[in-house]
């Protein structure tokens, strides 16, 4: 679960049913984390949801697009704009 607001969760369901133990920052994960994220990124990417491109300044995400675009705020009287799956400018 990506909560940035608070923190990240990941349990082991096999041996944790009950989601008691967050092994999230476990190292032994970072490979699963990795993948978990990228796999998030790119199905918000393809259904339109904007909250990939915040997740690029929190998350180690490889792009192919100008990441400073990404925040959480816009400036003052301006509107950050990113690309979508297909190319096509959003704000």
């Amino acid at each position: 679960m990506v909560n940035p607001e608070s923190h990240n969760e990941l349990y082991d369901l096999h041996t944790d049913p009950d989601e008691l133990h967050n092994r999230y920052e476990h190292p032994e994960l970072r490979d699963v984390r990795a993948e978990l994220t990228r796999t998030l990124y790119d199905r918000l990417r393809e259904r339109g949801d904007n909250f990939f491109h915040w997740m690029t300044p929190m998350y180690d995400v490889e792009t192919d697009y100008d990441t400073t675009l990404s925040a959480f705020e816009s400036e003052p009287g301006t509107a950050a704009s990113v690309p979508g799956p297909t190319g096509e400018k959003r704000t």
